[in-house]
């Protein structure tokens, strides 16, 4: 099986996506029922409710969710600047700050597990092409020391795994993992950690995403889980329309996401800036690349202006 054991001496910042909050009542109800669903049953069903419900939506900038600079360069704070996790070995679900999570390309990936399909690997490589357009790092394709592994694994290799980082004491330092190979609620989830080396940020990534997952939320899952091992690190009830919402309203990356990955990867922030340090920076990156209106307070034209004469 794939080696997933934690990297020696890099602190872990732990992402769950796609907690299917559906799934509580469905087993439930199947339980009452004497029925025993099955994982993809669950995942199935859950999602005919999502969809009654108008949830997991795949459009790109929908008319009915603007946003505005101010917002994005909220959601920027709370999604970037922060975790959806306190750091350590107990799974702590609490939105905690933490400094900017960047990478320095190229980023290496591997897609391994008896559940990848000819074409999760061609969707990968599609959506690595689209990240690396927005962001400017160079994603390669590797069957040798990836810097993000990426796992779809059926049932059997998800009990191998708990079990062999059990056996190799990691599993302390991955709780998140251990908990998705058990629990349906969690069809995919992602960490990602990092540590300091000669004066450079040098990070590593897990992802891993059950095989019973089909669909719009495999998709999900494939946008999502690496879009966050990029640094956006958070969850935010207000980000809208964005992946970053547990309320499960959108499914794929939007146009906002995307301005969020532009301004995560703009040069002039660095890996390891505080919010105190970097907002400053992101509202003018904001002001530059977001909808409107501007936060300086300056008209187009003006601000057209005070650049050209600057």
């Amino acid at each position: 099986m794939p080696r997933l054991a934690a990297i020696p001496g890099v602190a872990p910042l732990l992402s769950a996506r796609r907690r299917l909050a559906a799934l509580g009542a469905l087993a439930a109800a199947a339980l009452a029922s004497g029925c025993a669903f099955t994982t993809e049953q669950l995942y199935s069903q859950a999602l005919e409710r999502y969809a009654a419900a108008g949830l997991m939506r795949t459009e790109y900038d929908p008319a009915d969710a603007p946003f505005t600079n101010a917002d994005l360069a909220r959601d920027f704070e709370r999604i970037a600047f922060h975790m959806e996790f306190e750091d350590g070995e107990r799974l702590v679900q609490k939105s905690t700050p933490v400094s900017l999570v960047k990478w320095d390309g190229p980023v290496r990936w591997q897609l391994t597990g008896d559940g990848a399909t000819p074409r999760d690997f061609d969707d990968y490589r599609g959506y690595t092409g689209r990240l690396s357009r927005l962001t400017g790092l160079d994603f390669i394709e590797t069957d040798v020391d990836p810097d993000i592994l990426i796992m779809i694994a059926t049932p059997a290799l998800r009990a191998a795994f708990v079990e062999k980082i059990d056996a190799d004491g990691s599993g302390a330092r991955m709780p998140l993992m251990r908990e998705w190979a058990r629990n349906d609620l969690y069809p995919c989830v992602g960490q990602v950690g990092r540590t300091r080396e000669g004066g450079k940020w040098r990070n590593k990534a897990t992802i891993v995403i059950k095989s019973e997952t089909r669909g719009v939320l495999r998709q999900s899952c494939i946008h999502e889980e690496l879009a966050q091992t990029m640094g956006l690190l958070n969850d935010d009830g207000d980000a809208r329309p964005s992946i970053f919402n547990d309320d499960q309203e959108f499914a794929l990356l939007t146009r906002h996401d995307e301005l969020l990955l532009r301004i995560l990867y703009d040069p002039r922030l660095r890996a390891g800036m505080t919010a105190e340090v970097g907002m400053p920076i992101v509202r003018e990156i904001v002001d530059e690349i977001g909808p409107g209106p501007r936060l300086d307070g300056l008209s187009p034209l003006a601000a057209a202006r005070a650049g050209a004469s600057g």
